[in-house]
């Protein structure tokens, strides 16, 4: 949060947000758009196609980026991100940050109603963080939370057991949903995972598994009823029928079309194309558990033999920037101070051969990946880069499932190429779940690295702001450069292209997309 807008939170002045949309015809059933038509009134559906079909819909208990476009259509939360980056106000009239940063007072809107027609008060902002803290997901967002208390049915208080910058990007993303405390106790919690309700922009309709999910408008929602009153989400697992879907019109957005395909895009007059650095470092994950990539020295070696800029030209058309440390530049808490490793194949082959290593005894690895084309692609690069340092890597390319269950549940690898994305444009956000001892295993650190020193920096750092807080993150990156629990590679762009005639889309660093803002 800038300094600014926590200034304007602390005297509690409070930001109305109302978004006042032109209110256009009645759309037919289903996920068939509609035309224009002939007197030029708006268009008020939305085909929207995901990369890769939700497993469920319950935004407190999944991490599928693509997924909390549709879950921040049904859900609000306490603040949101405007236009500006700042967070604002949003189910909450107004927020109160006490002088010691640690007590954070909300005052609810009166009047919100979920969609099942009931008021939402402080026993369901009490009820869904809990719910949060207990999901586990977010641990890392929840971490410094001490307790939630109900003051009154309009006002919430919530304690922190030290202050934490990052507490307000945490309200803000799709872990703190607010979801109704009657539906989820009468109907049980797994209702959240097919048939989600909340308070948001539109309402859940029906979810065809294979096929599609479709929501409508909720007319009588807080901030004024959404322009478009019918979106279809359809999962889309190949990029290239996404942009044929996209030229032909069965489809209006589609996210990060493969980077050879942009320059076809940006010259279709009949798409929209938005570009922006993605909140994520794309990294070759190792396993320090395993043999013998136990060895630091192996994990150096390792790095030194990757030829970063390759990868750039090689398999993402030359898009991409060589990535200086694990915190992308679009978070809060990056700096240039921490030094990317230099492309240095001799150092690398040094560095094996005093773990046992060389041409007649070469290090023989398997790089796990999930179906992605984009990431076989950098998987080749990388295979052929350790091949000069005397190390031979096997590409497994594995169905999404199993890559999940191998990967997070099981850490059953020894390499894999990933990109984890940040929940909110901070340090803290990309890097305490991926390396903090706590976060082992299935909620983000599956490196599986175990250090006391490091884990307390990580919590340090979390307290910090300005120069202080450059300074904190400048140490903890440093320190995973030095011990190489990762290979972070590039730093990419992410994409949206959309129909030509889509209004209020804006490149978001996350990736993540709020519909109720978008019109004809």
């Amino acid at each position: 949060m800038n300094a600014g807008s926590k200034k304007g939170l602390k005297k509690g002045i409070a930001l109305l947000l109302v978004i006042a949309m032109l209110l256009a015809t009645l759309t037919g059933c289903g996920g068939d758009k509609e035309p224009a038509a002939d007197d030029g009134e708006a268009r008020t559906d939305l085909v929207y196609a995901l990369s890769a079909e939700p497993n469920k819909l319950d935004p407190m208990a999944i991490a599928m980026m693509s997924t909390f476009t549709i879950t921040y259509a049904i859900y609000d939360n306490l603040v949101e991100e405007n236009e500006n980056g700042e967070f604002v106000p949003c189910l909450a009239e107004k927020v109160d940050i006490s002088d010691d940063e640690k007590v954070y007072t909300f005052t609810l809107r009166q009047g919100v109603k979920f969609h099942d027609g009931s008021e939402m008060t402080a026993d369901d902002v009490v009820f869904s963080i809990n719910r949060t803290i207990e999901k586990g997901w977010a641990f890392d967002m929840t971490a410094f939370i001490d307790k939630v208390e109900k003051v009154d049915d309009y006002t919430v208080e919530m304690t922190l057991n030290t202050p934490f910058g990052g507490m307000m990007g945490s309200l803000a993303s799709p872990y703190f949903s607010i979801m109704s405390k009657n539906y989820l106790e009468t109907n049980g919690d797994e209702i959240a995972d097919r048939e989600p309700m909340g308070t948001g922009a539109y309402k859940f309709v029906e979810w065809v598994s294979g096929d599609h999910i479709s929501l409508e408008a909720n007319e009588d929602y807080f901030q004024g009823a959404p322009a478009i009153k019918n979106i279809t989400f359809k999962p889309i697992t190949d990029k290239n029928t996404g942009l044929i879907s996209l030229q032909t019109g069965e489809i209006d957005a589609y996210l990060n079309v493969n980077a050879v395909d942009i320059p076809t895009v940006e010259e279709d007059e009949t798409l929209a194309f938005y570009s922006t650095e993605l909140a994520a470092v794309l990294s070759l994950n190792m396993n320090v558990e395993v043999e013998p990539l136990d060895n630091p020295d192996v994990r150096r070696a390792i790095n030194y033999a990757l030829n970063r800029q390759s990868i750039i030209d090689g398999a993402l058309e030359g898009r991409g920037t060589i990535a200086n440390s694990s915190i992308s530049p679009t978070c809060d808490g990056y700096s240039e101070n921490v030094k990317a490793y230099e492309y240095d194949v001799e150092k690398a082959k040094e560095l094996l051969k005093g773990a046992g290593y060389d041409e007649s005894n070469p290090l023989k690895l398997t790089i796990k990946l999930k179906e992605d084309a984009k990431n076989q692609k950098v998987a080749q690069v990388i295979q052929n880069d350790l091949k000069q340092a005397n190390i031979e890597v096997e590409i497994d390319v594995m169905e999404a499932g199993a890559y999940t269950t191998d990967i997070y549940s099981n850490g059953n690898y020894e390499m894999t190429i990933s990109s984890w994305c940040a929940m909110f444009p901070d340090a803290y956000s990309l890097l305490y779940s991926q390396f903090h001892k706590d976060c082992y295993g299935g909620t983000g650190n599956i490196t599986h690295v175990m250090s006391d020193e490091l884990s307390g920096k990580l919590e340090e750092a979390a307290t910090k702001t300005g120069d202080e807080k450059i300074k904190a993150y400048d140490e903890v990156t440093q320190m995973i450069q030095d011990d190489a629990y990762v290979a972070s590679l590039v730093y990419e762009p992410t994409t949206i292209t959309t129909s030509a005639g889509l209004k209020g889309v804006q490149a978001n660093t996350l990736g993540i997309y709020k519909v109720k803002k978008w019109s004809w």
